[in-house]
């Protein structure tokens, strides 16, 4: 990693940053990223939409679902994380005005979608004898076959969608992705209903609709952004530079590999607190959703600050500007959700587990808690990644990602849970503190990074 280097200058460099936080700054901030939170929340709202209607098919349909969607993840968020590599290279692009660069760029970016697609497609569609291979449940394999190779097709569109949104936050006009997507959510629904069920003279296709429906949602959404992006002048190719296709695999693929490790670590704390006990899979489950809805809070400051990071690329002089300000966005996002966190601690566990023991609302009260806490450092460690990302630093995040996430998360999780025998809570306690150690590893490069930065 890194070396990290603090010296008795911090305190100047850090009342120097306080100094140049602007309010300008700041509402261009919080417009860019408020419109990114929503794109994730509705995100997960499409897939929540999936989980509840999969459910009506019984509990094998269900597990079936849930583990060809885990897979499909895993290979999505690497390939998302790769074609991220385009967003510093295109928002600096922007800002300086270079057409002919940013016409380059987008024949890049499709390259690097193909590239990128058509093997991984290959990959998803044999998911049945890879999922065999690991020792999942044949049956449970088979009953998912159809719904996986399903999502296999879905990946191409949806790489393609990857690119344009991509784009489309570099030229910070991210309130066309959320209206779209905000239309897909229905649309996704009505599909579900029409070719699971076998609705409107349809085939009821099962699971296996759920992963067509996909499919379809995807192709529109793909035409629908396409449109965007041509009527906001985004449109056209231009000469194909390989040396741009390095350059955004060079970015993007330690962005793909850290958001691996973190989407890693919480799929499989998800299977692993399912083995500790059904009291400890029910407890983790009400609080990896609640997890999930503040990482959406993380997505869009991180995203904002990469943005606004990387278009002061023609005006270095702008920088300290943007990180100031970027950082106190961050850590007044943190204090919003560490509060709001705690006070919903008590009555979600009550409404979400009430049924349950007595000991299962408190353990998930005390789960909850810990999540809190952990928000505390999240969003202000998001949007240091988020500005390194923006100065074309990744492999330092991609290496921290891993040492907090694997390196310190994962061999806690089993010392607190086969050791303590603290069981979910002591997943959490691990969960955070990794998330801590990334966090303030991140933080402490860019404070480094500011030392260094003449202006």
């Amino acid at each position: 990693m890194t070396t990290i280097d603090i010296s008795s200058n911090s305190p100047r460099v850090l009342k120097r940053l306080v100094q140049t936080m602007s309010k300008a700054e700041g509402w261009a901030l919080i417009r860019l990223a408020a419109p990114l939170t929503g794109l994730a929340l509705v995100n997960m709202a499409m897939s929540v939409t999936d989980t509840l209607m999969t459910a009506s098919f019984g509990t094998e349909a269900l597990a079936a679902v849930a583990v060809g969607s885990d897979f499909y993840s895993i290979i999505f968020y690497l390939a998302v994380g790769c074609i991220g590599g385009l967003a510093p290279l295109y928002a600096a692009a922007h800002a300086a005005g270079d057409m002919e660069k940013l016409a380059r760029l987008r024949t890049a970016g499709a390259f690097v979608c193909a590239a990128l697609a058509l093997p991984l497609c290959a990959i998803l569609w044999n998911t049945p004898m890879v999922l065999r291979g690991l020792g999942i449940d044949p049956t449970l394999v088979e009953a998912g076959t159809g719904y996986v190779r399903a999502m296999a097709v879905t990946l191409i569109p949806m790489l393609a969608v990857g690119v344009l949104r991509t784009r489309l936050t570099a030229i910070e006009r991210p309130g066309v992705m959320l209206r779209i997507t905000l239309c897909a959510v229905p649309l996704n629904a009505v599909f579900n209903y029409a070719l699971m069920y076998g609705a409107f003279g349809l085939p009821a296709l099962g699971v296996t609709g759920a992963g067509v429906s996909s499919l379809v949602v995807g192709l529109l959404t793909l035409a629908a952004l396409t449109r965007e992006v041509r009527r906001a002048g985004d449109g056209g190719l231009g000469r194909v530079a390989i040396s741009d296709v390095f350059e955004i695999f060079r970015i993007g693929i330690p962005i793909g590999i850290a958001t691996l490790a973190e989407v890693g670590l919480y799929l499989g704390a998800t299977i692993y607190a399912a083995s500790l006990s059904v009291t400890d899979a029910a407890v983790h489950s009400v609080v990896i959703r609640l997890a999930g809805v503040s990482y959406a809070f993380y997505f869009g400051v991180q995203q904002a600050a990469m943005t606004r990071m990387a278009r002061t690329d023609p005006l270095p002089d702008r920088r300290r500007e943007v990180m100031g300000t970027s950082m106190a966005v961050g850590v007044a996002v943190a204090v919003w959700l560490c509060l709001s966190i705690i006070a919903i601690a008590s009555p979600l566990a009550n409404f979400m587990l009430g049924t349950s023991t007595p000991s299962a609302v408190s353990m998930a009260t005390f789960a909850i808690a810990i999540l809190a806490v952990t928000e505390l450092f999240g969003p202000a460690g998001a949007s240091a990644a988020g500005l390194l990302r923006g100065l074309k630093v990744t492999r330092p995040v991609m290496a921290y990602s891993l040492f907090g996430n694997w390196v310190v998360s994962a061999p806690l999780v089993l010392l607190m849970t086969k050791v303590f025998e603290w069981g979910v809570v002591g997943i959490w306690i691990a969960m955070a503190t990794g998330t801590i150690v990334y966090s303030a590893l991140c933080i402490l490069a860019l404070w480094q990074r500011a030392r260094a930065d003449p202006g």
